[in-house]
């Protein structure tokens, strides 16, 4: 298989997780909810508005950022790996999270495909396409 074409099916996929992911996390049962309320809150639980426009701008960013790639726009790249490490930061100062078994496999998925998306990046012949 042609590596941009695999490049470009793994950008697909993940467009498609995180919309799968969305829809899970919008569906998840009254006893998923009512275990989160009880949860330990983290650091930005404080500034609930600012949790809301972060999480919102990050997700914008990230969709925008896949359309980037799927184009090999030169800067993408670079704003793709800012954007995977901001996510990490986020999750990690955001507390904790409960995850139906679809969810949690949904979200597994996806950090595979990140890390499959950034090896292609850097360390193969497709980041020559990006100059």
């Amino acid at each position: 298989m042609d590596l941009e074409k695999l490049f470009k099916n793994l950008i697909i996929l993940d467009f498609i997780i995180l919309i799968l992911i969305v829809i899970s996390s919008i569906y998840q049962p009254k006893e998923f909810v009512d275990i989160y309320n009880f949860l330990d809150r983290g650091i930005l639980s404080n500034f609930e508005y600012f949790n809301k426009i972060l999480s919102l701008s990050l997700f914008l960013l990230y969709l925008l950022t896949l359309n980037l790639l799927y184009r090999f726009i030169t800067y993408a790249k670079n704003l793709y790996l800012i954007l995977i490490i901001l996510g990490l930061l986020f999750n990690f100062f955001n507390g904790s999270v409960i995850f139906t078994s679809y969810s949690g496999i949904l979200d597994q998925i996806g950090g595979m495909l990140s890390g499959a998306i950034l090896i292609l990046l850097f360390f193969s012949p497709i980041k020559n396409n990006f100059n």
